[in-house]
């Protein structure tokens, strides 16, 4: 065979190669550039009216605005977020059903000994998107305006109030059972299944307090029926400036850290990265609308863009948080 002849038949076969490598490419572009072809579900583990109900909704507006596609938010509630955890870990891994995720999504399988799945090896990271105080809700009919008027309340009442909590495992939960410890009262914890009905319900006097979220709070404040004393956060909210941290309430006790809710949006794990990239995109192009922000600011969101590595960091980090103080405050099931 000619030299000409094996050079022309060599250049044939490496065009034909880097046509066949190149194919996967073009065909992720054209997946990431037609996504989404049919309506986004976004699952939402808690009840309607809670900060990530109320997250969910303002987001995926934004988005079915940009993509022309119909966002439906779903709310699957019940077992501390789990229900509509293993909705998204069972649905399709093809980035049309999404979970809007907080803390609980990470605390449960740290404060469950067997916990029903692993957020960090069954789901892909999308972006978070905010931090948001828990804001200590009491009845105004409780007589008290101040984190340190309630301690003395509850010193001279022990173990005859109540607490509403979201249940096992989730901050509300984590953070009272912390401030009992600190602050050396004796507060009985009742659960409930929608924060709306807990935070209601102490409007009514059936319940003396509840740790809200900042959203749910502000909705009711207004109402004369509830008092905020503290904010579980590291930071003091500009929706609330007035109202202390719980650290600073408390005269900041050695070793006290109260930790804010976190919003933040994931996938099923095996989820193709083009589809995860483009949902990431379009969540954060949402987060930078002036109508977003400024609706989400006013419920006393702070807005945050991560790299979803560091979000992954804090999901271990926040996992064995929970399970040391679980183990500590004796609540590990």
């Amino acid at each position: 065979m000619k030299v000409s002849s094996l050079l022309k038949r060599c250049a044939y076969f490496l065009s034909v190669a880097g046509v066949l490598s190149a194919a996967p490419i073009s065909m992720a572009a054209a997946q990431n550039a037609s996504y989404p072809e049919k309506p986004i579900r976004i699952i939402v583990p808690f009840s309607a009216g809670t900060g990530s109900d109320v997250f969910a909704r303002t987001v995926g507006e934004k988005i079915g605005q940009e993509t022309g596609q119909a966002v439906v938010v779903e709310n699957r509630v019940g077992a501390s977020g789990v229900i509509g955890t293993l909705a998204v870990a069972r649905a399709p891994a093809d980035g049309y059903t999404i979970l809007m995720v907080a803390n609980p999504f990470s605390i449960v399988a740290g404060t469950e000994k067997a916990p029903q799945y692993d957020p960090v090896k069954d789901f892909t990271p999308i972006a978070k998107v905010a931090t948001v105080p828990i804001a200590l809700s009491v009845n105004a009919d409780l007589g008290v305006g101040t984190v340190k008027e309630l301690v003395e309340h509850l010193k001279k009442h022990p173990g005859q109030l109540s607490y509403a909590s979201s249940g096992a495992g989730t901050p509300s939960q984590i953070e009272m059972e912390i401030f009992k410890s600190v602050a050396g009262v004796d507060i009985i914890e009742v659960p409930y299944k929608s924060s709306s009905q807990a935070l209601i319900d102490v409007m009514g006097g059936n319940i003396a307090m509840y740790p809200a979220a900042m959203p749910l709070a502000l909705s009711q404040v207004d109402s004369g029926r509830i008092r905020v004393v503290g904010l579980f956060s590291d930071t003091r909210s500009d929706a609330m400036p007035d109202v202390p941290t719980m650290a600073e309430a408390l005269d900041n006790p050695p070793g006290y850290v109260a930790t804010p809710l976190w919003y933040g949006f994931i996938a099923r794990a095996g989820t193709p990265p083009e589809i995860v990239e483009r949902l990431r995109e379009l969540v954060l192009q949402a987060m930078q609308s002036d109508e977003v922000r400024e609706r989400l600011v006013g419920l006393g969101a702070q807005p945050v863009t991560p790299t979803n590595d560091e979000f992954v960091e804090q999901l271990k980090q926040e996992i064995t948080r929970s399970r040391e103080i679980a183990e500590t405050l004796g609540i590990r099931k």
